[in-house]
């Protein structure tokens, strides 16, 4: 299978919002997701590239999925992180190492800079297909919570 990835634009707004709300219909969350922020989303990494970027994810032609991912600097790890906000692979494309091929090309891409430190991935705690997949491309469960208090509705 070709996959490929390109910076996603304004025009790919509509898919994403679909596959945003599939994404957000397949996890059990404590979030609110009835107002879609994909545009807001766009419009912002398109200003702020150095923090991060929306990515589609192509296969043979075929749109596969996207992810959200942003940069930070981590005292802790002593340099840039990557993390992945959001991953979102079609069903038609899973389990033929679609998000693998994703997550190996982020490592290669971002290690490839002097100062990256490390990858950070996200994924609910029941997600036992995200889990495993972090532990079989060498990252570990990190026992750290996160605890998140948002300041405006």
């Amino acid at each position: 299978m070709n996959t490929s990835y390109r910076l996603a634009r304004l025009m790919d707004a509509e898919e994403l919002t679909i596959m945003s709300m599939e994404l957000y219909s397949e996890i059990n969350s404590r979030k609110d997701f009835t107002d879609n922020k994909i545009v807001a989303t766009l419009r912002f990494y398109e200003q702020h590239s150095d923090m991060g970027e929306v990515l589609m994810i192509e296969c043979d032609g075929g749109l596969a999925g996207y992810s959200i991912i942003f940069r930070f600097w981590s005292h802790e790890y002593g340099g840039l992180m990557l993390g992945v906000d959001e991953l979102y692979i079609k069903k038609k494309y899973r389990r033929l190492g679609t998000a693998r091929q994703f997550i190996d090309m982020l490592i290669t891409t971002e290690r490839s800079h002097p100062q990256f430190a490390g990858i950070e991935l996200e994924a609910h705690i029941n997600n036992t297909l995200a889990n495993k997949l972090f532990a079989s491309v060498g990252i570990p469960h990190n026992d750290n919570a996160h605890y998140i208090k948002l300041l405006k509705k």
